[in-house]
């Protein structure tokens, strides 16, 4: 930046006189655009395979044994989170799953119905 014969301020990529001071002297890194996109994709599957698996998951014996072997505060939280997930399904106008290309696949209503049953299950593994 520099100031021109009239007192404005001025800003260009190349010096006007000894007055001329760079706006900065740090160099940014540019962004890798396919590095990004590649990352974004990676998140979106790990995020539906981990929304499909709650949607669809059914408590096991596992699940009901591991209930009562753990802590109480952590059977209080595994509780919270159960019938957050119970009211988040039965709250929202549009479920929906993230197939492999990140795209919206919106659950039909017995996938809506298996998912309602699914946490409500939850709950009971933790909550009683």
């Amino acid at each position: 930046k520099f100031v021109d014969k009239d007192g404005r301020v001025q800003y260009t990529d190349k010096p006007q006189g000894l007055a001329a001071e760079p706006i900065s002297k740090k160099q940014t890194p540019r962004t890798d655009q396919s590095a990004l996109a590649d990352q974004v994709a990676a998140e979106l599957k790990a995020r539906d395979a981990t929304a499909k698996a709650q949607a669809i998951a059914k408590p096991s014996a596992s699940e009901k044994q591991k209930a009562t072997e753990i802590t109480a505060p952590d059977k209080a939280k595994q509780c919270l989170d159960a019938q957050g997930k119970y009211e988040n399904i039965t709250t929202s106008h549009h479920l929906y799953t993230l197939d492999a290309k990140g795209e919206r696949t919106y659950l039909d209503d017995k996938q809506i119905a298996q998912a309602i049953a699914a946490a409500k299950a939850q709950i009971d593994t933790w909550c009683n």
